[in-house]
Parts: structure tokens; C-alpha cells; sequence
């Protein structure tokens, strides 16, 4: 089997694995991102959504040096007579980012660290729905040659 051609792949599923250990989420995706938080069902809820955001290459002898930007959007909403508050939803953020943060290179090979850019919320307009939106970029090395 040939190996990939960008572990970006192994990036992400390793991100969503990392998430997984968090038990409050019923919904985690990579590959299916909802526009708008009424796009989940409240047995989905909370959710967590992986987007991904470019990538800045830094090219050096035989190899590139990447950037990986995505940012995990965490979507809270009612469930029965309960309905979410501003510290639900930091405190879900905050319990990702120590359970993602915990492995900053994910245990691949070529990943160097993973960086936390930022996060914002989303707290007024998606009412009854909640977003939090945690920034990361993995930098990793990635092959560009064969042996010279």
C-alpha cells in the first residue's frame, strides 16, 4: 500500500478521535459541516463540526514545512425544558481544548505542534442555539522529493 500523499487526512481523524474522548458530544463530523446550527436535530445535540481552513506552506530543502489552520465549532441547543447558558458553552470549549491539547502532535509522525489561534463565541444570534468556535493550526513537515 502506498503511503499518503498528505497526512492532512490522518490529521483530521486523529482531531476527531482526540474530540471523541470528550462524552458530552453526540455529533462529531470532519466531512459533513451544517451551515447553520438548525441544521441539527436535538438529538445531535451538543454537536462539534471540524472546518477546515487552508493551509500556508513554508518551503525548505526537500521538504515543506505546513500550516494547517481548522477551527472545531461547538453547537450547543435546548434538550427537553433545559436550556444552554454562556458558561455551558465555555465550559464544553474549555473541556475540548484540554482533551484535544493533551497530545499537541496528535502521536504522528512529522507533526510538529499544534497551535491554539483562538476562540470566540457566538452567544446572541443563533438563539436557542449556542456557537463556540475554538481556532487551531497543526504544523507539520511534509515530504516534497525523493532522495536527491
Amino acid at each position: 500500500m502506498a503511503p499518503p500523499l498528505s497526512i492532512r487526512s490522518d490529521i483530521a481523524q486523529a482531531i476527531v478521535d482526540r474530540i471523541t474522548l470528550v462524552t458530552d458530544y453526540n455529533y462529531i463530523k470532519f466531512d459533513e459541516v451544517r451551515l447553520t446550527s438548525g441544521d441539527f436535530q436535538d438529538h445531535e445535540l451538543p454537536a462539534c463540526q471540524i472546518i477546515d481552513l487552508g493551509e500556508s506552506p513554508f518551503h525548505e530543502q526537500r521538504r515543506v514545512k505546513k500550516m494547517w489552520s481548522c477551527a472545531i465549532e461547538v453547537i450547543i441547543g435546548p434538550i427537553g425544558l433545559t436550556t444552554p447558558t454562556q458558561k455551558d458553552l465555555w465550559d464544553l470549549m474549555e473541556l475540548t481544548e484540554r482533551t484535544l491539547f493533551a497530545v499537541p502532535n496528535l502521536d504522528i509522525p512529522g507533526v510538529i505542534h499544534m497551535h491554539l489561534i483562538g476562540t470566540s463565541t457566538d452567544l446572541h444570534f443563533m438563539k436557542p442555539f449556542y456557537v463556540g468556535r475554538i481556532e487551531i493550526a497543526v504544523e507539520y513537515y511534509q515530504p516534497l522529493v525523493d532522495e536527491c
